[in-house]
């Protein structure tokens, strides 16, 4: 498989920099219920095993289970995750999972001079983590998630040194319920990194979140979240998604977006007629909008949930697709 060089040079121009904050794909939706609905309070009902989450959200699982999820994400680029779910004799969860993205394979390079070599180059990035979960009161779950995260970019070859770099991070979150209203809290990715770059100091796309839900639960269930995050070395976004189930839970449909307070400014000077040309303003997010679906079937007695997401891009890249399963047991 071969993706284009500007794909690795774009890696190896980031991590050149200074204080430059790496890990980029800890902030993507690694369960397709994540990327459909964009925000962490998604899956109230079941409490689904999405990774990069508000690690809290494990409380909620009351037996074992089992995750896939799967994204072709651009051209050669894809990523994966498997992960599970253990209960403990106090009640609380553990949830050891895997994620990872490969960026294929360049086995047609040149050197500084333009000229081809032989070399093979196969960059992907990994993070291996631990998640901790207890629900206390009926109302209130608190969790914690432990990361060891590793990015490769080059191998060592007769060309170049091979490049990498990596880190242990932490994610800590609460979640609360009261009637009918949802509130999540945390911080993502606090930790310290490590790589071999000359003159670089790579780190953690850290970040702070805080979110709101109402979940009205009649005759035509409705889910409504809305979830703010800063990180601490880029913008704020803001995540909104709607969950209403079609048929008896069977089928439960979602969609949201993400968006930045530049786009909300944009959006009412847009009404106002204060119109700017295209090359004046440009939005923070790449996403316009994601929908997603999941089908809920019980296979003796065990429940198996199929999820599927569609992310509709500003780039003008084609749409992403996100695929995930989970079996409770």
């Amino acid at each position: 498989m071969k993706i284009p060089a500007i794909f690795i040079s774009a890696l190896l121009s980031t991590a050149a920099a200074s204080n430059t904050v790496g890990f980029d794909f800890l902030r993507l939706p690694v369960s397709a219920r994540a990327a459909a609905a964009s925000v962490s309070l998604i899956g109230y009902n079941d409490h689904s095993l999405s990774l990069r989450n508000n690690p809290a959200m494990l409380a909620g699982i009351n037996r074992p289970a089992f995750s896939l999820d799967f994204s072709p994400v651009i051209m050669d680029i894809y990523s994966g995750a498997f992960s599970m779910a253990l209960i403990l004799d106090n009640g609380s969860v553990l949830a050891p999972s895997v994620s990872y993205v490969n960026f294929g394979t360049l086995d047609r390079a040149v050197d500084e001079n333009a000229d081809e070599i032989n070399a093979r180059i196969t960059p992907f990035s990994l993070s291996a983590d631990l998640a901790w979960a207890k629900k206390f009161y009926e109302t209130l779950n608190v969790g914690a998630r432990i990361k060891f995260v590793h990015e490769q970019i080059s191998q060592q070859t007769a060309y170049w040194d091979a490049y990498f770099s990596g880190g242990f991070a932490m994610d800590l979150g609460i979640f609360a319920q009261r009637n009918f209203f949802r509130y999540s809290a945390g911080l993502r990715n606090l930790g310290f990194t490590y790589d071999n770059y000359e003159s670089a100091n790579i780190r953690f796309p850290a970040s702070s979140f805080a979110g709101i839900g109402v979940v009205i639960e009649a005759e035509a269930k409705l889910a409504w979240f809305l979830e703010a995050e800063k990180f601490f070395y880029d913008y704020l976004f803001f995540r909104t998604g709607f969950e209403f189930p079609v048929h008896r839970d069977i089928l439960v449909l979602r969609t949201g977006t993400i968006f930045t307070p530049d786009d909300i400014g944009h959006l009412v000077n847009t009404f106002r007629g204060r119109t700017v040309r295209a090359w004046e303003y440009s939005s923070g997010t790449w996403l316009l909008a994601s929908v997603g679906a999941t089908v809920n079937a019980r296979i003796a007695g065990n429940l198996l949930a199929l999820d599927i997401a569609c992310q509709f891009r500003k780039d003008g890249l084609r749409p992403s697709f996100v695929f995930s399963g989970t079996m409770y047991f």
